[in-house]
């Protein structure tokens, strides 16, 4: 059975430059898969005004259901197909729970997902979740420092307020508090740190994901 290892955080926090990173340091390594967030799938999604994820954040409440169905189902594929050929280790930018437990949630607590949607949605995750052994590394990151670092790397899709940050860091810390509750299988990092500035903080979380495939002890 496959250990999976996710990279979570709010938008801005470093998960696909640790991602990116992980990917360099696993690429000779057959029993390691590394696993981004589906984004260029997202993009194919589109019409003649934009794609799906500018649709979404310019009218979350017409696109809420639309976009986390096909976020569940573009990161179920993924990660069935990585199970399928029986990697020993896949490491996710993102999981299925958070889709549910931060995304769809407050989308479902702002009223942007009514609650039909969100039974359907609940249906879907219910029937499809897999069983596998989880760890968890969360890169919790300042809001407002997470705006500036989303700013700055000003990707046309993402017009994203402070306030719809400061929202999702309030759903992270909250979903990960119930991780670590329950399963103590939760490692926070502080992600504030400027990578660029400092790059070997990056080596020292790439040490980290080494030590879990390891199975050395780490201080929880």
């Amino acid at each position: 059975m496959s250990t999976i290892i996710n990279i979570e955080g709010n938008i801005g926090c470093g998960k696909s430059t640790f991602i990116a990173r992980l990917k360099e340091e696993f690429k000779d390594n057959n029993q390691i898969c590394i696993l981004p967030e589906p984004v260029e799938e997202w993009l194919k999604i589109k019409d003649k005004e934009g794609n799906i994820l500018q649709h979404y954040y310019k009218d979350q409440k017409a696109y809420a259901f639309a976009f986390q169905m096909m976020a569940y189902i573009s990161r179920l594929a993924i990660l069935k197909e990585a199970i399928d050929w029986g990697y020993k280790y896949i490491i996710t930018e993102r999981c299925l729970e958070t889709d549910k437990h931060i995304f769809c949630q407050m989308l479902y607590d702002d009223g942007f997902i009514n609650p039909i949607e969100f039974q359907i949605y609940n249906k879907w995750f219910d029937t499809f979740i897999t069983k596998h052994v989880y760890k968890t590394i969360y890169l919790r990151c300042d809001p407002a420092i997470a705006h500036e670092r989303v700013q700055i790397r000003s990707r046309m899709e993402e017009t994203i307020s402070l306030d719809y940050l400061q929202k999702c860091h309030h759903y992270h810390d909250k979903w990960m508090q119930q991780i670590w509750s329950e399963y103590r299988s939760c490692i926070t990092i502080d992600a504030n740190v400027d990578m660029n500035m400092n790059p070997d903080t990056i080596q020292e979380w790439v040490d980290i994901v080494k030590k879990m495939v390891r199975h050395d002890y780490i201080d929880l």
